[in-house]
């Protein structure tokens, strides 16, 4: 334990050495200060001094509180935490397994009475360390920010942390493999975000294919009620014959997107939640609110199947039931499964290696 210690203290004061730890820490205090300096009154939003009427956006609308945990959860989370920052903490640590099996480092790092394994592992959890120290410093003054600013002291905010550190996982598992095995920081580095763009593929595949299959569902219930109102009401065959034909044209059609999200999902499963993990929160955000989409469906809103038109307010109502009804043991245990086999695979490389 001493030794593992004394590991994650060096690596440590390694990773604080560098430029880019403090550059991202004060990048994440500025978009704190950016959320501080826009309000909300009841005439519209504020910077600063400035005043901005807005209908759509004041406090009648939508109260303090909740302005600040949206700007949170839907801006701050996913467009600092969950990608700028995320690239720049992969390029910070992207440097740690390929310095570490560098001629010379290695030899005085396995000199130690430490298993490999134990090292590798290490290693790894530097890497995380990094992230955890980011992610903690901008979620408590965020915290502090909805509780000053917006009245509302909410602890749940706090459960961010984690999930940024899982997504974080997620993608550095594979930038240790690679740079354990290439022994390059730019390769690991830019294989990594090749990979994120993979799961971001893959995962807009099966968000289009969902989309398409949930309204292709809404239609054909519209289809077979109406054919089953004309079969009761023994409507003339001039009537029934086309509706039935519409029945059959977007039951085709639903069966080809089932077919398409199908191999969509499959290949979502097996890969780690990036996008999902982080969506967590938002769902976290609406339960804690009670912010709904609101309102009773309307059906003439949106084109979709052979001929029906459905509610848009409909189709997103039955599309976030679909996403929300996907349980966080789907959502983080095969992540988790994808990133354990990755270090595993590391892991047995690194201990068999000869350096």
């Amino acid at each position: 334990m001493i030794q593992t210690l004394a590991l994650l203290h060096a690596a440590y004061r390694e990773l604080n050495a560098r430029k880019l730890f403090w550059v991202t820490l004060g990048l994440s205090g500025l978009v704190v200060v950016a959320m501080a300096i826009v309000g909300l009154n009841e005439k519209g939003l504020t910077i600063l001094w400035w005043q901005f009427d807005l209908a759509f956006l004041n406090t009648r609308i939508m109260p303090v509180d909740v302005f600040y945990k949206f700007i949170f959860a839907q801006l701050a989370v996913p467009f600092w935490l969950a990608w700028l920052a995320t690239i720049l903490a992969l390029i910070s640590t992207a440097s740690i397994f390929p310095d570490m099996v560098s001629g010379g480092s290695i030899d005085i790092l396995l000199s130690k009475p430490i298993g490999r394994v134990r090292l590798f592992l290490t290693r790894y959890l530097t890497g995380l360390l990094f992230v955890l120290l980011q992610v903690s410093v901008f979620t408590i003054a965020a915290f502090l920010l909805i509780g000053f600013r917006g009245g509302a002291w909410e602890p749940w905010i706090l459960i961010c942390i984690p999930l940024v550190l899982l997504f974080y996982s997620y993608l550095f598992s594979i930038c240790a493999l690679l740079g354990t095995i290439t022994r390059s920081t730019i390769a690991s580095f830019l294989v990594t975000m090749l990979f994120w763009l993979l799961v971001f593929g893959v995962n807009s595949g099966e968000q289009i294919t969902l989309a398409g299959r949930t309204a292709l569902d809404i239609s054909l219930g519209y289809s077979q009620e109406d054919l089953q109102e004309a079969v009761d009401a023994e409507d003339p065959i001039e009537v029934t014959e086309p509706l039935q034909l519409l029945c059959d044209e977007d039951q085709q059609s639903l069966d080809t997107w089932e077919s398409f999200h199908l191999w969509f999902f499959s290949a979502k499963t097996v890969l780690p939640k990036t996008a999902e993990t982080i969506n967590l929160l938002e769902r976290v955000l609406r339960e804690r609110t009670g912010m709904e989409v609101g309102g009773p469906p309307e059906r003439q809103d949106m084109l979709f199947g052979a001929s029906q038109q459905i509610s848009t307010r409909e189709f997103e109502e039955k599309l976030q039931e679909t996403m929300d009804d996907r349980s966080i043991t789907w959502i983080i245990g095969t992540s988790l499964l994808f990133e354990f086999f990755v270090l595993g695979l590391a892991c047995w490389y690194f201990s068999r290696r000869d350096f």
